[in-house]
């Protein structure tokens, strides 16, 4: 009787001891570069076209032989004087994969609508979060939010968005109604250290109804009560006045 309890105690420690080892697994790392442009309207056709046949190789030949895990490129929906309106993003694992495709994309011939661009824009980003079904398409949508924390907060933003946004998008990711989602800082800090970017791809314009019903859904499970409280929880940890949005059509994705 002695052994098998010795033995069961065992066992229960070893269970344990695996457990804890996965649980204190690191997060994977992924590093986004985001290069944007205001095109002139009169250029916006030359874009696309230079993006199929010049960028778009590059990136699915550095996606195929693992340098990168995913690229894409966009066109604003909702357009603000003197920001941009196009761009592409492409995620790695690692700096080097980030580096090695930029520079392949930089000896590319320049087309005329980034020469005559009215604004360039770079971001080298640091995922805090990244989840992706593995697949490629077009004419999907790129949401972007933007929300600066006030400092010495991010961790209790973290906790309240991991509670009432996470299991939405989770949901979402697994229905197929969202191909990627995650929260992005700057890795490369260029303005507020402060900022969060929370950013999902959907699949069409279908699913965004799809997004803003789940979330009146979850919404609507709660009482008005509790709904005001979470509202003002993240209204204590964010800085009035500063969430701004980015609502893009999808050229062209893909993820493995």
């Amino acid at each position: 009787m002695r052994r098998r309890n010795r033995w069961g105690y065992a066992v229960c420690v070893l269970l344990l001891l695996g457990s804890l080892a996965q649980a204190q697994q690191p997060e994977p790392t992924y590093y986004t570069a985001v290069a944007e442009w205001a095109i002139e309207r009169a250029q916006w056709g030359e874009f696309i076209s230079h993006f199929e046949r010049n960028s778009r190789p590059v990136l699915e030949r550095m996606l195929a032989d693992g340098t990168i895990v995913g690229w894409g490129a966009f066109e604003a929906v909702v357009h603000l004087e003197g920001e941009s309106t196009h761009g592409i993003w492409w995620t790695s694992r690692t700096i080097a994969g980030i580096e090695r495709t930029r520079a392949e994309l930089i000896r590319l011939p320049r087309s005329p609508a980034l020469l005559s661009a009215r604004m360039h824009r770079d971001y080298f980003l640091n995922a805090a979060l990244h989840k992706a079904k593995a697949g490629s398409g077009s004419g999907g949508y790129l949401y972007v939010s933007s929300y600066l924390v006030q400092p010495g907060k991010g961790q209790q933003w973290r906790q309240l968005w991991d509670k009432y946004r996470q299991p939405v998008l989770d949901e979402l990711l697994a229905s197929g109604v969202l191909v990627i989602y995650g929260i992005d800082t700057e890795y490369v800090h260029t303005a507020d250290p402060g900022l969060r970017f929370v950013v999902y791809v959907s699949a069409n314009a279908e699913a965004e109804d799809k997004i803003a019903a789940a979330f009146a859904a979850a919404a609507g499970k709660r009482s008005a009560e509790e709904n005001r409280a979470i509202t003002d929880a993240f209204g204590e940890v964010l800085q009035a006045g500063t969430h701004r949005d980015f609502f893009a059509r999808l050229i062209a994705w893909a993820h493995k």
